[in-house]
Order: C-alpha cells, then structure tokens, then sequence
C-alpha cells in the first residue's frame, strides 16, 4: 500500500470482502499501473494513433491523451504530490478530468472525482475525510471551492482549468500543462494500491468513500464490459452518466481506454445532445439512466429519423430500474437492446446483467456477470434462499464494498466475505435475478411487504404517465401505503379520472394490495446528480 495512505483509515482484514477471480482475465500481475493500461499499452502496441476522446468538435489519439496525461502528472509531482495522496478533481464531463485523473494514478496517488452539484458543506465534509491535499477545477464550479476553502484542513494546492474567464488566484492548469515534461513513466504501483475514490451520494445519511485498487478498476472491464458488452477498438462509448457517478467512470473512461476503442464526452448532455453526439462521433455503445433514455423517446418521437443512429448497436442502463416498457420502446424506436445492471458505488460497476447477443428478459436484471457470484440470503436467518424467494443480494467478485474509515459501515456491508450492497433480489428458476427493491425502499403496508419499483413498472405502462416514483406515506390503520408521484405526458391532465385508472391498471396486474392509494400528481420527480429519485424527500 502507497506510503501517504493511513493503514488505520483501511478496513480490518475481518470486515474485508473475500476476493475471488474465477476467470483469467481478471488475474494481474502484481505490479500494474492502472493509466499505463488505459493509455500507454496503446501507443506501445502500435494504436498511438487511434482516437481515445471525441469532445465537441476536438479529437485527442492514444498518443495525444498520453503526453497530456504525463504533462499533468509532471505537473502534480512538481507541486508535492506524491504515491498515496488523494486529490480531488471537479469537472463537467470534459477530457481534462479523464486526463487529471489518469495523471493521478499515473504518479500512484489517489484519484477522487467530484460531483459538479456538491455545494461547499459537501466538499467540506468530503476533502477533509479523505485529507485530500490538491483540487484540480474547473473555473466555473470554483466558487463553492472558493468557500469551502478556509475549512479544508490538509489542502495545499487549488489547480484551476480557465475555460470561462472566472477570476482567480490559484494555480492555472493550462500554465502547469504548458511548463512540465510530457515523458513521464509511470509508477510502481502494486495491484492493490488505491487508484480511486468515489463518495456515494448521502441520500441517506453522511457520503461514504469507497475506496478502489487498480485491479479493481481493470477487473471492471475485463469481467462486466469483456463479457456482456464485447467491446473492440472500432466502438465509441457515449453517454451522459457524470464521471464521479462509478457507472460514468466505467463507462466513459475504464471501458473504452481498456480495449483501445473511444470516448465520447458530452458535457452537459440533454437528450438532444446526445443524439447529436451519437450523429456526429459515430457512438457504438450508448450507456445513460432509465430517464434519459425516456426522454429521447419522449422529447424525439422522430429521433431515428432526425439523427443519423446507425452506428448504434447497444445500450446500457443504470442508476435506476429499467421498466420493460422502456425497454421495449426504445428496442422498437432505435432497434437496440438496453442492457440494464445493477452495480453500485462501493462495487464499482455492474455485476449482474444480460450478454448484448443473449435473450435479455427485461422484466429481470439478468445473471451474474462473469467474474462474480451471487446469492439470495434470508436476512432473519442468514440462510440462503430458495429459487423464487425474496432476500437480500450477497455478492464477491474481483471487486467488493470497502470503505475509508467507516468501520461501522463496513461492518454492516460484509458478512463471511460476501459483500451485501442493500438491495431485496428474487433469482429465478432460470438463474436470473429479478430486482425488487432497495432494502430501505421496501413498503410494508398492513403486513405485506411491497416492492416500489414492481408497482413502478406497472404504473408507467399507462400512456397518460411519462415518469412515476413509488415510496410508503405514513397511515395510522395500515403503517404505510402505496403512494405514486406521476409525471403525467406532455398534454395530459391528472385528474379523479386518470388516478382511477391507474389504480385499476395496476389492480389488474399485480395483488390488489400492491395498487396506489394515494396517487399526486407532479411536475417533476427529484432527483440526484446521478439521475437517482430522491425517494427520502417524497417520503417526507
């Protein structure tokens, strides 16, 4: 483990997942350097000259990412960054975060993207858990640095990208780039050094980091995007995930960097910018959230026909579930297949999912990817349960939840080495897994226990609803019951009529006590950075 990395801020080895690699792609040496993967092996093995990023109309190879990832980490090294130090990178979806955070790994310190949205408290409470010692921004999210700045105890340095004219007096990333070397070899890192940290978003208490190696960044790709996706150097991978989002960073960064293919970053995405951006960079792979891909549908009806979409051949879909009805829809629309996954923060990408030439049943998560295990466990018993019982998800892989200094947490995550990432899950006699809910979302109303996102699926089927959310209201006789927040289609009006009609709808296709009680009508669902419901602030 890197020098600047406190032991004591590790989980104990008795908390810690077991790691297993069950296939032969995810066995490493035991010194490998995350970047010198990503980027380098390119210009070596003779691909210097294939694209590595698409941004707006700039192109950058293999061989131009890689001397700009080595004139920043030249640069950090001049600062006093050294193997294990942690530095924070803020950006929209950019090439200088990829480039920062490759940088970063590059020299063996510890790269911490950072959500755009997080105001000063947020970066307060996040630089100074992880005693970060540099922040690299960008111009225009400076200013909630600016005033967390007082507060961040172990900071040294601010490194500023000026893109926008923002005034100020750190560091100027273009002036650092311009003055430093662009030969720069890559550390001896180990397989197990820290090479990242992501903070989970807080919805439901303090962030926590989670803490990931090197291995563990390439075992991403050589299990999840190897086996399911089958990626080559031709692909583009595109999307508006955020990079400090895990999914994001897979796959805008891990994903294509891996096997030589290409990145599109789009910043600021709207569902006409990507579709711009599938046209105009020739995206193969599309990976965004349930709702981008339901306003493309809802915001394009003649998509297919206004871009050139062609050069699609799947999707990818996270962050939230993916209902069949969108599933189905944009098949039918864009004549590709979304692969939906659950993945986490602490797991770093997905670990369960369809293979893009199999039978995707998009009323199931899928199967465990290669790589990885999983079990049903009865959380009263610990006992595993049967094929078509309900329980809690048990996972172990070549990745596993560890957090930075949260011996409690990590406590309550792992149990006889198998990492519990919070989420009730049926496997099926077929040996798909079926999401039912996250644990805390889970309705218990006059002792049944109601999945959200089954009722959820159920009540977007209805043509009159664009988005719906589904949590428990508090009830005096039955504890809680179903209540659905509908965003209803542009034109519609919800009305007694309407909120008949899906009470009914759903009556009709589930148990009647699954149906919605209450039902209220909004503009708009709240949601994460990440695209995640807010389900806390709807349950208050």
């Amino acid at each position: 483990m890197q020098s600047n990395v406190p032991t004591e801020y590790l989980p104990d080895e008795s908390d810690s997942p077991d790691y297993v690699y069950p296939i032969p792609e995810a066995h490493y040496p035991r010194e490998i350097n995350t970047a010198d993967q990503l980027v380098d092996r390119h210009v070596r093995e003779g691909r210097g000259d294939n694209v590595a990023v698409y941004f707006e109309d700039e192109t950058i190879t293999y061989e131009e990412l890689q001397e700009r990832v080595n004139r920043m980490g030249n640069a950090l090294r001049e600062l006093g960054v050294e193997s294990g130090d942690r530095v924070l990178v803020r950006f929209p979806n950019r090439p200088e975060p990829v480039i920062t955070c490759l940088a970063v790994q590059k020299i063996g310190a510890v790269a911490m993207p950072s959500m755009k949205l997080l105001r000063a408290k947020e970066l307060r409470y996040i630089v100074n858990n992880a005693e970060a010692t540099t922040v690299v921004v960008y111009d225009d999210l400076l200013d909630e640095v600016d005033e967390a700045l007082p507060d961040l105890d172990t900071v040294e340095d601010v490194v500023v990208a000026e893109r926008n004219g923002i005034e100020h007096d750190h560091r100027s990333y273009d002036e650092l780039m311009d003055a430093a070397s662009p030969e720069l070899e890559a550390a001896d890192t180990e397989r197990d050094d820290l090479a990242l940290m992501l903070y989970t978003s807080g919805t439901t208490g303090r962030p926590k980091g989670a803490i990931h190696t090197h291995r563990q960044m390439l075992a991403t790709a050589d299990t999840y995007a190897r086996y399911c996706l089958e990626p080559t150097e031709d692909d583009v991978f595109g999307g508006n995930p955020p990079l400090p989002f895990a999914y994001g960073f897979g796959d805008l960064v891990t994903f294509p960097l891996r096997f030589g293919a290409s990145t599109s970053l789009t910043q600021d995405a709207s569902p006409g910018d990507l579709l711009e951006s599938v046209e105009n960079h020739g995206i193969s792979v599309l990976c965004s959230i349930p709702t981008a891909f339901n306003q493309m549908l809802a915001k394009f009806p003649d998509g297919p026909e206004e871009y050139d979409v062609s050069s699609l051949r799947v999707g990818m879909s996270a962050g939230e579930p993916l209902t069949p009805t969108t599933f189905e829809q944009f098949r039918e629309e864009y004549g590709i297949k979304l692969l939906d996954g659950i993945g986490t923060t602490e797991m770093l990408h997905i670990f369960v999912s369809h293979h893009h030439e199999g039978e995707v049943d998009p009323t199931a998560t899928g199967f465990p990817v290669p790589g990885y295990e999983c079990k049903i466990v009865d959380p009263d018993t610990g006992e595993e349960c049967e094929r078509g019982e309900p329980g809690m998800l048990a996972v172990r892989g070549p990745t596993g939840i560890e957090y930075w200094n949260r011996p409690e947490k990590q406590d309550e995550s792992v149990e006889d080495g198998w990492s519990f990432p919070g989420d009730i899950f049926v496997q099926r006699e077929d040996g798909r897994l079926e999401y039912k809910s996250r644990a805390d979302d889970l309705i218990v109303s006059s002792g049944y226990n109601i999945p959200g996102p089954e009722v959820e699926a159920v009540v977007e089927e209805h043509e009159a609803v664009a988005e719906v959310a589904v949590v428990g209201a508090p009830h005096e006789q039955r504890g809680e019951i179903v209540k659905a927040f509908v965003v209803t289609t542009e034109g519609t009006t919800g009305d007694d009529e309407l909120v008949e009609e899906i009470q009914n709808h759903v009556k009709n296709t589930l148990a009647p006590y699954k149906y919605p009680r209450a039902v209220e009508f909004v503009p708009e669902l709240p949601r994460t950075e990440t695209g995640k419901i807010r389900r806390k602030e709807l349950r208050e």
